[in-house]
């Protein structure tokens, strides 16, 4: 990796509740960061490359739901010093 920033949008960090919709049921998160783009989810066992989830954020003044699908994923807090496990996610708009 060359250290160059690869966003096109800016994230803002936050911490929101996230619920992600999946196959093998329901699963609790929690963003880092988020964008227009995607966001940063923290969870206990991230989900597989490519996976395709209805993602339903929590924040103060509302909630939504997006699809989104699994871009990078971090299985175990050694991958990342000092940060539990997590997930980088696209957002699916259309």
């Amino acid at each position: 990796m060359d250290g160059r920033e690869r966003r096109l949008q800016p994230r803002v960090e936050v911490k929101w509740p996230v619920t992600m919709l999946t196959s093998e049921g329901a699963i609790k998160g929690e963003t880092k960061d988020i964008s227009m783009q995607g966001a940063f989810i923290y969870c206990d066992k991230p989900l597989p490359l490519s996976e395709r989830f209805v993602l339903s954020v929590k924040a103060p003044a509302a909630s939504m739901q997006v699809m989104a699908q699994v871009v990078w994923a971090s299985n175990s807090s050694s991958d990342r010093k000092n940060e539990p496990a997590g997930m980088g996610v696209r957002f699916i708009w259309s």
